[in-house]
């Protein structure tokens, strides 16, 4: 699915709003820094991607920012 410019941009806009209202970012620090104190072995000094997302999606973040995206694009 290709949008013109202007579309895009718009699109871009509403979706960074959308994240900004939910805190994501503030929530993904939160897990990341819960994910490391409690589920990572001692010896461990590297957090995945698919250990981060699995944390994620444990916790609901990820639904939740699907639902909300399909914030905006409905």
């Amino acid at each position: 699915m290709s949008l013109p410019p202007e579309k895009a941009s718009e699109l871009k806009q509403l979706i960074h709003q959308q994240l900004s209202k939910m805190d994501v970012h503030g929530r993904i620090r939160e897990i990341l820094a819960e994910t490391i104190r409690e589920e990572l072995a001692p010896d461990q000094q590297h957090l995945s991607t698919e250990d981060l997302i699995k944390a994620l999606r444990r916790r609901g973040i990820i639904d939740d920012v699907m639902k909300e995206l399909n914030f905006v694009t409905c």
